[in-house]
């Protein structure tokens, strides 16, 4: 019985394109690899500063309880209807990321609720 070395990926796309059945799993490889990339999203992000006056002092008064890993995120058509303007928090989550997700999420549900067509930006101090 021979065992098989390990492989790496790069070798493994080599192989799977000099041999006809291996392009498809070459192809696999590819997507994987790419939907792993597109996995690590990045958000957009603002500055407090950069908030409208009212948004600013919501985000003052939760930012004490965000804790650790909680973040806020904040999209506004106009900087003075408030019927304009969405901010959503995230707080008690496990990790940044997750924080950061659930806050994005959020903020884009309620803009989509009050029709703000700004997209949603994670507030970063």
């Amino acid at each position: 019985m021979q065992l098989m070395q390990p492989t790496p990926l790069l070798g493994l796309f080599w192989q799977g394109l000099r041999r006809p059945k291996g392009v498809i799993a070459s192809a696999c490889l590819v997507f994987a690899a790419l939907a792993m990339v597109a996995s690590a999203e990045e958000f957009p992000t603002t500055s407090p500063s950069q908030l409208p006056g009212s948004l600013q002092e919501l985000y003052a008064r939760e930012q004490p309880n965000l804790g650790q890993y909680g973040h806020c995120a904040a999209g506004f058509d106009s900087r003075t209807d408030g019927m304009k303007m969405a901010l959503s928090c995230s707080i008690y989550v496990r990790s940044s990321a997750q924080g950061a997700r659930l806050a994005v999420k959020l903020c884009n549900e309620r803009a989509a609720f009050l029709k703000i067509k700004a997209r949603c930006s994670l507030i970063v101090d």
